[in-house]
């Protein structure tokens, strides 16, 4: 299972109010994604030379705005590049150091310092939603905490929704994603609830949003990554209202978990391939 990630941080505000000591920060970590697949990285010389290409506009955007990470090392699989991203840490310093179904159990140290330890000791509200990989239990109904020092909330991350196994996230549809409670938090405290989108059917918030078109025939469980997504627009939302009130930054890390396998499971979406009729390269290239 190859993992070459590609991250992005876009510092949306950071521009915009020079004075601001401490940028927002919304980090993109994208599990499976080719370093060339997106404009910037190779598909706008594609385009120039005549080639077939990959049209990216958003991702694009947030590169030219934000930064581009174009000399990263980690490790072509999951779990341990996943460690050493959050940790700095080469991945044979760290726990996670294979693919491993015990990962959960030594993934993350005690003592190693995340991005959302540095960063909440910095000042920051941090935010995390995608796959994580680690402290919680393969099983795919009922789900366990395994190791409560691998959690993100035990790593300085407040606001979460989660997979905290790397093999239950080998499907977009779990039953159920491990939350940061949003009333009691503590450290190494994390709850089960329920992989649903049904709180944003018809929400005047999102009123453009393609998937609830017909939302009766939208999937249940929902699809993961738009739960992760909506849950980090909510945040950025309020995070920067608090923003322009106080002056208190955010850190918001988005790890999602396409394009990695399966990729068949994307067609339980209603309308998922409407973007793509009538494009034969890129109805080839779409999962």
């Amino acid at each position: 299972m190859n993992a070459s990630l590609l991250p992005y941080l876009f510092l949306p505000f950071a521009w915009a109010v020079c004075a601001a000591p401490k940028p927002n920060i919304l980090y993109f970590y994208v599990d499976d994604l080719g370093w060339g697949s997106i404009g910037p990285n190779g598909q706008s010389d594609r385009k120039a030379n005549g080639q077939p290409y990959v049209l990216t506009p958003n991702l694009d955007r947030l590169a030219k705005d934000g930064v581009n990470f174009r000399r990263g090392y980690g490790c072509t699989v999951c779990s341990p590049a996943r460690s050493s991203q959050q940790t700095g840490f080469h991945q044979g310093y760290t726990f996670a150091d294979r693919n491993d179904p015990d990962n959960a159990k030594k993934a993350i140290r005690a003592d190693d310092v995340t991005m959302g330890d540095a960063l909440s000791g910095a000042g920051y509200t941090t935010g995390y939603w995608g796959k994580w990989g680690y402290g919680g239990s393969k099983d795919m109904q009922n789900p366990t905490i395994d190791n409560l020092q691998t959690l993100p909330t035990s790593h300085g991350y407040k606001f979460v929704v989660a997979e905290l196994h790397h093999v239950r996230a080998h499907t977009f549809f779990q039953p159920t994603l491990w939350n940061a409670p949003s009333k009691g938090w503590a450290v190494g405290f994390m709850e089960l609830k329920p992989n649903s989108m049904a709180k944003y059917v018809n929400h005047e918030a999102y009123p453009n949003y393609p998937a609830f078109q017909d939302h009766q025939k939208y999937p249940n469980p929902a699809y993961c990554d738009d739960v992760y997504a909506f849950a980090c627009l909510d945040f950025v939302r309020n995070q920067a209202m608090e923003y322009n009130r106080s002056g208190k930054p955010f850190f918001g890390l988005f790890a999602a978990q396409i394009p990695h396998a399966p990729f068949a499971e994307v067609q339980k979406l209603p309308n998922w391939d409407h973007d793509y009729k009538d494009k034969p390269y890129f109805a080839k290239l779409s999962p």
